[in-house]
């Protein structure tokens, strides 16, 4: 059975034009997909959508782990390549991420010196860090709007705010992305999910993140996230079939005015990320700069340099396209 039979036989045939011209979905629509519980019919629609933003490409960053000074060096793990800030000069990148444990009292002043610390030794690559629940956080501890906060991180060279998963599923965290968009920061739109909750949940939180899209027009992607990393216990983490549907509802709801979908594989995972790029994800985070690679000795979780992740795309009969934390190209022109 093709793509256009599956979704004649679930009364879903009327959605095939609207997203291959990337027409915007009603919640109706949506909801529709939802109650179909056909992961494959609503991702054959989701990656149609995709091909008529997107043709062939799939942009990937490789992406400077630093770890910010003065912070707990997150938990190792065997995806995990990160450098301190006295490492980094030299080592090929096209973004930065700042990573570390933040203190829970964090101060304005400090989280702005973490910030001017990393882009000194790395001017040339824009830095991505904080979660909107930590802008939340400090915002918080300072009794300052949001706006002040943000203001703030941008002097000191912010580019644009991180994700993690678990994080940015409160109604603040929209106030703190419409906040950005209008002080001229660009974002990722964070697609917060749990398991189970592959229906109202999430169809909510689309809308939400739908109707700043559309005021605002200031996020550069959408990144499914799913609450619990890979490697979650069956009983707590999502389901591959759940991460499928999340991902292809997220390119349905968004794909009109959020031009790129974003697979995490420090979240996800690689193989299963790999997989996403056919439920509508056209961008592909998890390629790691390091200053020299180790061949491989097992077929592993391990690293992933830029050549495993071409690798993925091509495998995804796709066209990798290398770009910055901004999406721009290597030669700094857009990408979309």
């Amino acid at each position: 059975m093709n793509h256009r039979d599956l979704l004649a036989s679930l009364d879903l045939a009327d959605l095939i034009e609207p997203t291959a011209a990337n027409e915007a979905l009603t919640r109706r629509d949506l909801d529709r997909l939802v109650r179909a519980r056909n992961p494959l019919a609503v991702a054959a629609l989701a990656d149609s959508r995709r091909a008529a933003v997107a043709g062939v490409t799939v942009t990937f960053p490789v992406t400077l782990r630093v770890r910010g000074p003065g912070l707990a060096a997150p938990a190792p793990n065997a995806l995990g390549v990160t450098h301190a800030v006295d490492e980094v000069v030299g080592i090929d990148a096209s973004e930065m991420q700042m990573i570390g444990d933040l203190p829970a009292d964090l101060p304005l002043a400090q989280a702005t010196e973490l910030i001017r610390s990393l882009v000194t030794v790395r001017p040339d690559l824009p830095l991505r860090a904080f979660a909107a629940d930590d802008i939340a956080a400090i915002a918080r501890r300072e009794r300052a709007p949001f706006a002040t906060v943000l203001a703030r991180l941008v002097d000191a060279g912010l580019a644009t705010l991180d994700w993690r998963a678990g994080a940015d599923a409160s109604v603040e965290t929209m106030r703190i992305h419409r906040t950005a968009h209008d002080a001229g920061l660009k974002t990722f739109a964070p697609v917060t999910y749990a398991h189970g909750e592959i229906g109202a949940p999430l169809i909510d939180r689309l809308d939400a993140l739908r109707t700043v899209a559309e005021s605002t027009n200031g996020f550069v992607s959408a990144v499914p996230l799913p609450a619990k990393t890979e490697g979650a216990s069956p009983l707590d983490g999502t389901a591959g079939t759940e991460d499928w549907m999340a991902c292809a509802l997220t390119r349905l709801a968004l794909g009109h005015v959020v031009p790129h979908v974003t697979v995490d594989a420090h979240i996800v995972g690689h193989k299963l990320g790999a997989t996403l790029l056919s439920c509508g994800a056209d961008d592909f985070v998890g390629a790691q700069a390091a200053r020299a690679w180790a061949p491989p000795t097992d077929d592993g979780p391990r690293p992933l340099n830029p050549a495993r992740v071409t690798k993925y795309v091509i495998e995804a009969r796709r066209s990798p396209l290398r770009r910055d934390g901004l999406f721009r190209s290597a030669d700094a022109s857009a990408t979309e």
